[in-house]
């Protein structure tokens, strides 16, 4: 049995929180969204342990994601980037920094890739539409492509000087479904409370999707 936090109660919630589950039936559940009629919906799931929380998903997180945690996972389903999004709710609250495109050498890393409104780099190695339920095999199940090294991998390879890389590799925890542990995000927060540099790119990944966005301390230049 374990305990998961679910960041949204959309299509992509309810299917993990149906996945979840079904795979452990004992395992503590809390949703986060901002809907309140939607987490209605999914809180009532019968025979299994359901709490809601309404808000925002970053800013519910930063709040209560301090040294210890009472889940082993988050489920990010919800649009936008969560890790980067608590960073800034939380951690980096107030501490001078904020967004700035990421460096485009990221996007060598998928062969798909394409910007978002603050410069952040979605990225992809696949140009279909993947099964909601793909296990993440090291071939790809529509194309037969090799799916090594993970992409998580492959970000977190990435020689750029001047910024201080960090990558969060999301785990595969039912079919479709994937996370990471709370400890990950605390590690995100050490790293960069202890760096001394002005640029960090944070990228979330699996084998082969994922989202990097950069961050720069307010007044510094681009350089």
């Amino acid at each position: 049995m374990a305990a998961y936090l679910i960041a949204g109660a959309g299509k992509f919630g309810r299917l993990a929180l149906d996945r979840l589950g079904a795979a452990d039936p004992g395992g503590d559940f809390l949703l986060v969204d901002r809907d309140p009629q939607a987490l209605a919906a999914l809180g009532q799931r019968k025979n299994l342990a359901v709490q809601t929380r309404a808000g925002e998903a970053a800013a519910v997180l930063a709040g209560i994601l301090t040294g210890t945690a009472p889940w082993d996972w988050i489920i990010p389903m919800i649009p936008g980037h969560l890790a980067y999004g608590w960073l800034l709710a939380g951690p980096l609250k107030g501490k001078g920094w904020g967004p700035v495109p990421a460096p485009r050498e990221v996007a060598e890393a998928a062969p798909f890739s394409w910007r978002g409104p603050e410069g952040e780099l979605y990225l992809s190695r696949a140009g279909h539409l993947c099964p909601d339920d793909c296990a993440e095999p090291e071939f790809c199940p529509v194309t037969g492509e090799e799916r090594d090294p993970p992409l998580y991998s492959r970000l977190a390879a990435l020689d750029l000087p001047g910024w201080l890389v960090l990558v969060v590799a999301s785990r595969q925890l039912a079919p479709g479904v994937g996370g990471y542990a709370p400890a990950d995000l605390l590690r995100l927060a050490r790293e960069v409370r202890e760096t001394t540099g002005n640029k960090i790119l944070l990228a979330t990944a699996c084998r082969c999707h994922g989202v990097a966005h950069g961050l720069r301390r307010q007044g510094v230049g681009a350089g």
